[in-house]
């Protein structure tokens, strides 16, 4: 940038023989002189900042004293065309980049799970980074891509921060309710009304077809089929899945505490008081028993609890949440919610209270003895 510096400095040469041929060499040498004064005991002019060096070249040549000062002083931003490039790039460079999602990344209970999402990901979604954020599909979107290959899901979080977006999927929770098999044949009823999605059996005859709705009571797999002319019973088995809407209302306190865990780190008690220990302790040195009554080294791990006032930013990111492990666990297994709806949110002085529609993917089949309804 130095070759571009036309900062103002002011060079002062006492009056000579050889001052004439100087400024002439200047010139030849392409030097910019301005405001040139001959004084009774010196001459004055101004050149370019990048220039500088050219005069001290010119003047151990002629042997000539000469001051130099510089007229404007150095500063960050100097008032010329390399400065305000230089800022527009400084401005529109971070903006540019704000509009790209630069860093895709999977958190996953298990290595297994990551890796499978990220296989998904790259295979279904154009999610390879970096990306324009106005070009990315909707949450809603990437939440069902990733849940209809992956059944065992029950929610995929999906956070946005900046320029980065992390995707953490969630397993539906285990139960420990065994398949109770009765030997009597049964049909495979409605339990509630609802759109149907898909099947999964593995016996039975389908009465009804995906995307069809179907209201509480109506047969989705009949347990008896035709082979020619007869009728034969040989049980519906399997599950049946279809899409309902689920209104929820929640209450919850303003202010929620949160307890959060330290890192495990090596410390030395000095046991000259009777403080309870605050925090969990996992490993202890063996020291010898005379110093032992006076010291302990352990690792412990401390719990810090922070008490925070809930706001309408914390919908997404505390309170859907909250509502879909509360959901899930009250419904049968596979369950998975696909969207969800805020009806309505109210902030009192000491309460949050609200309505949320959920839209729930369940297995709305149940069992029909046969010898009832034939």
């Amino acid at each position: 940038m130095k070759k571009f510096d036309n900062r103002p400095v002011e060079i002062r040469v006492s009056k000579d023989n050889k001052v004439h041929d100087f400024i002439q060499l200047l010139h030849a040498r392409k030097v910019k002189i301005k405001n040139l004064k001959h004084l009774e005991k010196e001459v004055r002019f101004e050149i370019a900042r990048k220039d500088v060096k050219i005069v001290r070249n010119v003047r151990s040549k002629f042997h000539l004293k000469v001051k130099i000062r510089y007229l404007q002083k150095s500063r960050i931003f100097q008032p010329d065309a390399w400065t305000a490039i230089g800022l527009l790039l400084l401005i529109s460079i971070p903006i540019i980049s704000s509009q790209f999602i630069w860093d895709v990344n999977v958190q996953a209970d298990t290595p297994e799970m990551r890796v499978a999402v990220e296989k998904l990901i790259d295979e279904k979604l154009s999610l390879d980074s970096p990306i324009l954020k106005k070009n990315i599909e909707s949450d809603f979107e990437i939440r069902q891509s990733i849940m209809e290959d992956m059944r065992h899901l029950s929610w995929v979080h999906i956070f946005k921060k900046g320029s980065s977006m992390t995707i953490v999927p969630q397993l539906a929770p285990i139960t420990n309710i065994k398949d109770q098999k009765s030997e009597k044949l049964h049909h495979l009823v409605a339990a509630k009304s609802g759109v149907i999605t898909h099947f999964e059996i593995s016996s039975g005859e389908r009465r009804v077809f995906p995307n069809t709705t179907v209201y509480e009571g109506d047969t989705l797999v009949s347990g008896v089929i035709t082979v020619g002319d007869k009728s034969v019973a040989i049980g519906a088995s399997g599950e049946v899945y279809a899409d309902y809407w689920l209104e929820t209302e929640f209450t919850i306190p303003k202010k929620v505490e949160f307890v959060s865990t330290s890192e495990k780190q090596w410390e030395i008690d000095f046991k000259i008081s009777d403080e309870k220990e605050q925090g969990q302790s996992f490993q202890k040195v063996n020291l010898p028993k005379w110093l032992s009554n006076y010291i302990e080294i352990k690792k412990t791990q401390k719990f810090n609890t922070v008490t925070e006032e809930i706001t309408e930013k914390d919908m997404e990111s505390f309170i859907l949440p909250l509502l879909h492990e509360k959901i899930l666990k009250s419904l049968p297994p596979k369950t998975i919610i696909k969207k969800e709806n805020i009806l309505h949110v109210t902030f009192d002085d000491d309460k949050v209270k609200g309505k949320v529609l959920f839209l729930v993917n369940e297995n709305i089949a149940k069992e029909y003895p046969i010898d009832q309804g034939d």
